[in-house]
């Protein structure tokens, strides 16, 4: 009769579930936190000593970083995951939510007029290695690799380098770079992506040879004990000027003397459809084209690409009716003079989104900008593009935002999209989440992220929000390096 009891004891203590997380097994926690953001893993911690203790296992925050890093492909590149410590990982992966928070707090709370505050400031000053022929110019063009410790820049004279910025805020700053080559000439964008391993980077450059323009596509390694620019592909294109582009994997889209040409510089096959407005703009998905012009929106599918050289790559495909021209965007803003918008060339996740935003002016005179979501056409419907930009809502945002050069490129920290914009004397940063649904109105966050010196004139700059680093031209041979997180302590 005992020995009944006994075995009902022992059955109902296996069948009876944990009443609470602490007396979850440690293994079942961990892979709990495999699904939660850093921030709430952070908060997890704060629960109890035995949840606590499920948040300080390497593979936690191992697992954490790659998240983040997820779409941004810089974890090898720049964050050499397995010889990171615990409390490196943990910094790495809060440090785009940290820096989301940072720009997202009231004007009123800060000082200096709003001012987001830096912790660090460091001035790099670049030289050449002495048995370095020629010499290093004015720098014109900068661009950050994700993650915040490599940058790219391109001078007058044609030279583009690469320097390494170090990991955090803390690290000395190597004034020659880690290697260089000189270009045909000086190149109009920088754009760039990762390579197909993560563990190095390619870098898109196009600039104008006698009457033609070459497009040159560069692989490097920059973590190699002995990095080399490495040529992977190269094309002519017979015009003076490329009006818009975009850099999506393994291909790059241009537009010129109203010709939209899609070039997949790996395989080196190539299409060309004709358009007949002057593009602002491109953005680029797997399928399809959308096109920003001065008075709308054409939507275009890409057609299928052929080996270069051949007379089908280089035959010109002319749509069957004229292309749909959108206006939902547009009939929200009362007036729409600048539709600039620049897509990310270095995301590539499948589920990382490919957003439009056209900035204007509302009836009510407010300015703002109207955020569109690229989303797949379902069907097979022969009268209908692959993808449509569909409206999501419409944000307000300060005066100073309008009336500027550009609008520069969007970039995704976790959860949020990040974009700045010049404004004569200063850099502002705007923080928004894609709307989940479509909505009139959503909120999102401008901020005075940077001021130039009274002395300054005309500067580039770049933002990584991977690790709240800001660079930009002090002046045309120095760089000034700006860290808005604070360095792990």
């Amino acid at each position: 009769m005992n020995s009944q009891k006994d075995e009902h004891k022992i059955h109902k203590s296996a069948c009876t579930p944990a009443s609470t997380l602490g007396e979850v097994p440690m293994d079942t926690l961990i892979h709990i936190q495999s699904f939660m953001d850093p921030l709430d893993i952070i908060a997890l911690r704060q629960s109890s000593k035995t949840l606590a203790s499920a948040t300080l296992h390497r593979i936690v925050w191992m697992d954490a970083l790659r998240r983040v890093c997820a779409g941004h492909e810089v974890s090898v590149l720049t964050y050499p995951i397995e010889k990171m410590s615990l409390r490196d990982l943990e910094h790495a992966a809060t440090s785009p939510a940290r820096f989301i928070a940072q720009i997202s707090k009231d004007w009123s709370s800060r000082a200096d007029g709003g001012l987001v505050p830096a912790f660090s400031t460091r001035l790099l000053q670049p030289r050449l290695p002495k048995l370095t022929p020629g010499h290093l110019g004015e720098l014109l063009l900068m661009r950050l690799v994700p993650g915040g410790r490599y940058l790219v820049t391109t001078s007058d004279i044609g030279r583009m380098s690469i320097w390494d910025l170090g990991y955090g805020p803390a690290a000395i700053l190597n004034p020659y770079p880690l290697l260089s080559t000189v270009l045909a000439n000086t190149p109009t964008q920088i754009l760039i992506q990762p390579t197909k391993d993560g563990k190095g980077i390619r870098i898109l450059v196009y600039f104008t040879v006698f009457i033609q323009t070459q497009i040159t596509v560069f692989e490097v390694s920059p973590a190699a004990t002995q990095p080399v620019f490495k040529v992977v592909a190269e094309r002519r294109v017979p015009s003076l000027t490329i009006n818009a582009c975009a850099l999506t994997p393994d291909r790059f889209t241009y537009h010129c003397d109203f010709l939209i040409t899609t070039w997949n510089f790996v395989e080196d096959t190539s299409a060309t459809v004709h358009v007949y407005q002057r593009m602002l703009n491109i953005t680029v998905t797997p399928t399809t084209i959308i096109g920003q012009h001065a008075e709308g929106i054409v939507v275009v599918d890409i057609p299928p690409l052929h080996p270069t050289g051949t007379p089908a790559a280089e035959a010109i495909v002319e749509p069957i009716t004229p292309l749909p021209m959108l206006s939902h965007i547009h009939a929200v803003l009362g007036d729409v003079s600048d539709l600039y918008t620049t897509q990310s060339d270095w995301h590539s996740a499948p589920d990382v989104p490919i957003v439009i935003d056209c900035f204007g002016i509302l009836v009510d005179g407010t300015n703002a900008y109207a955020r569109c979501l690229i989303k797949t056409v379902p069907g097979e419907d022969l009268d209908l593009p692959c993808a449509l930009p569909v409206l999501m809502g419409v944000t307000r945002v300060p005066p100073e935002t309008w009336e500027v050069d550009f609008y520069g490129r969007l970039h995704f920290a976790g959860t949020h999209l990040v974009r700045t914009w010049p404004t004569g004397s200063s850099v502002m940063i705007n923080v928004a989440a894609v709307p989940a649904r479509r909505q009139i109105v959503f909120e999102s966050k401008t901020s005075l992220l940077w001021e130039m010196p009274p002395q300054g004139e005309l500067w580039a700059y770049d933002l990584d929000p991977m690790s709240g680093r800001f660079v930009t031209l002090a002046s045309p041979t120095e760089i000034r390096i700006l860290d808005y997180i604070l360095p792990n302590m």
